[in-house]
């Protein structure tokens, strides 16, 4: 699934209970940080630009993040770092293991492509997951939960009074939040 999709799933996972701002942002970036090791494309497309060439990302996304150590640790530090240690643990790590669950269903290049996640690295690095019935990224199915979260996340909003903006900043959720009661969407 696209980062996007990731983000909205888990920041919805961050409000299935009642938890403070950073606990949530933590519980968020649990469900992201996989990508981090998808930094190479960057890279790569730098390295286009200066007429170089790289294999950054396609050599090595979905290998160094996409791991169960790499869940466990930062699991571990956001319940360190956040109030309610099990419970951002948990969620930490369920935000985690629901981004390879997205990317293991649904994240086949158009060419068919698969990016297996190889979930015991560095351990066991050949064993990798991989469902033969994963659905391309840019499929209707993928569409689908998006938008299926993204409502999720609307009715969060309208009953919990927060929204996925306070993650980028306080300012402009407190003024989505003002638009939102001015025009009746929040509940009371």
């Amino acid at each position: 699934m696209s980062p996007g999709q990731h983000f909205i799933i888990s920041w919805v996972t961050a409000n299935t209970v009642s938890l403070d701002r950073k606990s949530r942002i933590f519980i968020t970036l649990s469900g992201l940080i996989p990508d981090v090791d998808g930094i190479g494309y960057i890279v790569d497309r730098v390295a286009a630009y200066l007429g170089s060439s790289t294999t950054y990302y396609e050599d090595f996304h979905h290998i160094y993040t996409h791991n169960l150590l790499t869940g466990l640790v930062f699991a571990i530090i956001c319940s360190i770092i956040c109030g309610k240690r099990m419970v951002v643990f948990w969620l930490s790590l369920l935000a985690f293991h629901l981004h390879l669950l997205c990317d293991i269903a649904g994240a086949r290049g158009p060419d068919g492509d698969q990016w297996p996640i190889p979930y015991f690295y560095p351990f066991l690095p050949d064993i990798q997951l991989v469902w033969s019935g994963q659905w391309e990224l840019s499929s209707w199915i993928n569409s689908a939960f998006g938008i299926s979260f993204f409502i999720i996340a609307l009715i969060i909003a309208r009953y919990r009074h927060v929204t996925f903006f306070e993650l980028f900043s306080l300012r402009f959720e407190k003024l989505v939040g003002e638009v939102a009661t001015r025009r009746g969407f929040f509940k009371s």
